[in-house]
């Protein structure tokens, strides 16, 4: 039989793991606002374009270099701060879940180490079977 300190530990891995999957529609959310968020400046861009090409073609109409730089500079601003806060969202999540793949590894190696008489589904059999009478699986 597997320690119970063993148990415990897969019960935890388990349970932070399935915390990150819940938050999921919050972060798939959040992701969408971004996406909305950078088509827009997408569209932006592409008026931009089409204004100053427009505005080359008639020659009675000067363009306004600061301004168009100012501007442009905006968009790229607007695009730069959304990609850093999914950025800011995403790599969290990305080492909360590399922390717990090396958790699982590091606990598995220890399961067998500790109990050679059992095989590979042997173990994996009592740990779901735990993690099933714990209500996480």
């Amino acid at each position: 039989m597997i320690n119970e300190k063993y148990l415990q530990r897969a019960i935890n891995i388990r349970r932070t793991y399935l915390k990150l999957i819940n938050n999921m529609d919050h972060y798939e959310k959040r992701t969408n606002e971004v996406l909305n968020i950078l088509k827009e400046a997408i569209e932006k861009l592409d008026n931009f374009s089409k204004n100053i090409e427009e505005q080359s073609k008639d020659k009675n109409k000067t363009i306004n270099e600061k301004e168009s730089f100012t501007e442009l500079l905006k968009i790229i601003d607007d695009i730069e701060e959304e990609g850093k806060k999914l950025q800011d969202m995403v790599n969290p999540i990305n080492i909360e879940i590399e922390k717990l793949a090396k958790e699982e590894v590091e606990l598995y190696k220890q399961i067998v180490e500790n109990n050679p008489n059992l095989t590979e589904d042997q173990i994996v059999k009592i740990v779901q079977d735990r993690l099933i009478n714990e209500g996480l699986y």
